[in-house]
């Protein structure tokens, strides 16, 4: 199992270029993030996790079947990703030091194929000029290409609210061609799709959508996430899940001692 807690700090003059990058185009990439060992060990579990998926009840299940949204209920190494401090780096300058996890999937796309994320779409419905509210990651398990379908984004477009044209999206988008172990970092606002998979081998990543602490999170991660996976992670973990802003379900909780609140102060 990967230790990310052992990973080195980015500097602060990377961090510094990082603000500047995500306020004026709105994405920004950090290469080398996971080793090479790191992705093979994580596309294996991701690739066995996507070959074992059973669609539940509706159409939007099936469209899904490439989007995985439990990985880290069932599987502790994925949980283990909340640990990297380096993500805490890249994401409380844009949301504040609180932040937590809104959504984390799989983005994989099949052979000569594509999925639900290959259309024209943002990761957030609401526009705030010069506020984000959400930010999405993506771990590039593979190599990203042309062939396989590397992401797609438009540059700047989460400073307007109004959603391009096709045409206008496939001449001012930037294709993200990048090495495996890539991170990919980018404001939910900024209109994207991934590509289509002309190669003959799957490309697969791992996503995560996260969100300021006062929001509603798609899943309750809490209840959702067994103990037996949540009480092996760090304090960092533990807060992106969601332990820092649960909210009491009676007085018996409301009223307690500042150390035993289950919404801590502060996470704004």
């Amino acid at each position: 199992m990967v230790d990310f807690r052992t990973k080195k700090l980015l500097s602060e003059k990377t961090i510094e270029e990082h603000k500047y990058i995500m306020q004026t185009i709105g994405f920004n990439t950090f290469s080398d993030f996971f080793s090479e060992q790191e992705c093979e060990y994580f596309k294996e579990r991701l690739h066995n996790a996507v070959k074992n998926y059973i669609p539940v009840g509706t159409d939007r299940s099936v469209k899904d079947q490439y989007l995985l949204h439990d990985l880290m209920v069932n599987d502790l190494s994925f949980a283990k990703t909340l640990e990297d401090a380096r993500i805490q780096q890249v994401i409380a300058p844009l949301l504040g030091e609180a932040w937590v996890m809104y959504a984390y999937t799989s983005s994989s796309l099949p052979p000569h194929g594509n999925n639900y994320g290959s259309r024209i779409h943002v990761d957030s419905p609401r526009f705030i000029f010069n506020y984000p509210t959400n930010v999405g990651l993506l771990w590039a398990l593979d190599d990203f290409t042309v062939e396989n379908g590397a992401t797609k984004l438009l540059p700047a477009s989460h400073h307007s609210p109004n959603l391009p044209t096709e045409e206008f999206f496939e001449k001012h988008a930037k294709q993200v061609t990048c090495k495996k172990g890539t991170l990919l970092v980018f404001n939910a606002r900024v209109w994207h799709r991934a590509g289509n998979n002309e190669s003959d081998g799957w490309r697969h990543s791992l996503t995560m959508n996260v969100c300021r602490p006062y929001m509603k999170q798609r899943m309750d991660w809490v209840r959702f996430i067994p103990t037996s996976i949540a009480g092996q992670l760090n304090d960092q973990a533990r807060r992106i899940i969601g332990y820092d802003t649960r909210l009491p379900s009676s007085l018996d909780e409301f009223f307690v001692a500042d150390d035993k609140r289950l919404y801590k102060s502060n996470q704004e």
